[in-house]
């Protein structure tokens, strides 16, 4: 009797686990992430646009060289991913796609190259 306790309880945990619908799996970064064609056409379209993180550095931020959006990088993707603790961007519109976002997220993992 005890051990069949014990084995329901394990299953009970094990499938309460595993019914996580509203937890996607971290998506694989398969592809070569490209700084010149990949985030770079991010950041300029979504980030250093005048008047934001341009030259005019809004917020204390120019992302308009590899140097500045690399050493920015996990607080570009923290941003855009809207977390907690951190000011939703872009400013004033909507979160970007998740297929955007991942794309700077593989780039970061890869090592943020100036590819």
């Amino acid at each position: 009797m005890k051990n069949s306790v014990i084995i329901i309880s394990i299953a009970v945990v094990l499938i309460a686990s595993s019914c996580k619908k509203d937890i996607a799996p971290l998506a694989t970064c398969v592809d070569e992430i490209s700084y010149t064609q990949d985030v770079k056409p991010i950041i300029d379209l979504n980030c250093s646009t005048s008047g934001c993180h341009d030259a005019s550095t809004a917020g204390g931020y120019s992302f308009i060289s590899y140097v500045s959006v690399s050493a920015n990088a996990s607080a570009i993707l923290s941003v855009i991913n809207h977390e907690s603790g951190f000011t939703p961007m872009p400013y004033g519109t909507g979160k970007l796609a998740d297929s955007t976002i991942q794309k700077i997220n593989c780039w970061i993992q890869q090592g943020k190259l100036n590819n």
